[in-house]
């Protein structure tokens, strides 16, 4: 996903990481200028890997991988959340309104691009994915898909029905591996991958031409964004 048109027009994992980073070093700045020289960042959350490493391989475009199918199924990996510190013996109200005041002094510094932008990227990321279902080539990859499903035995008129079918259990079952496995074998004989995520790009660029002086300000907006928070960072570790 990372990869198609639209996405250079949106802010991407780095740039989230970089924020969380960004935050962190304001808000431990500030507390340090309060007076708690200590404060290295109780409950801050960590930078945490792009989410695209903790994505599941699976979607309208079939099952990419047959290690993950082998091993996930229909499941996401699962990400350990950072465990918040205690809060620092001898806390106190003093500490308490420090830590409020530069969360939101933080927030207030970091800001973000403007949120019409952003929304404009969500609904041609909708239009272009509603396309897409609808083109005749994907249907007719779609349906090479399904019967090659159903020649391995399993029923299902479109990859996202069979993922449903196995997402109700907490863990990914025997049943389940199996059934993604055929996914993944079903879609790399059915060609469906390569060919929707073609036609994607293909309607994405369209929308993109449709919309150029809106989405140049909005990848504008989200580049000076990401300067500031470098900038924001360099500032804090030079302080």
């Amino acid at each position: 996903m990372t990869g198609l048109p639209l996405s250079a027009y949106q802010a991407d994992d780095r740039s989230s990481v970089k924020e969380i980073q960004a935050r962190n070093a304001l808000i431990v700045g500030c507390m340090h200028r309060a007076g708690f020289s200590a404060f290295t960042g109780d409950g801050l959350q960590a930078a945490q890997p792009p989410d695209n490493a903790t994505a599941l391989p699976a979607g309208p475009w079939g099952y990419l991988g047959p290690q993950a199918a082998a091993t996930l199924g229909f499941h996401p990996p699962k990400r350990t959340a950072p465990r918040p510190d205690p809060a620092p013996a001898g806390s106190g109200e003093a500490y308490d309104g420090a830590r409020v005041d530069c969360d939101r002094q933080a927030a207030e510094r970091i800001g973000s691009p403007p949120a019409a932008g952003s929304r404009l990227v969500d609904q041609l990321f909708d239009e272009s994915t509603k396309a897409t279902a609808k083109d005749a080539r994907v249907v007719a990859a779609t349906g090479r898909w399904t019967a090659c499903m159903t020649a391995a035995g399993f029923t299902a008129t479109t990859p996202e029905e069979l993922s449903h079918q196995y997402q109700t259990t907490p863990e990914a079952t025997p049943a389940e591996l199996a059934a993604a496995r055929a996914d993944a074998d079903c879609t790399a004989r059915s060609g469906l991958a390569g060919l929707w995520f073609a036609v994607l790009a293909g309607y994405q660029r369209q929308l993109i031409d449709r919309n150029a002086q809106a989405l140049t300000a909005q990848q504008e907006a989200v580049r000076a964004q990401d300067a500031k928070l470098t900038g924001l960072i360099a500032g804090e570790a030079g302080g």
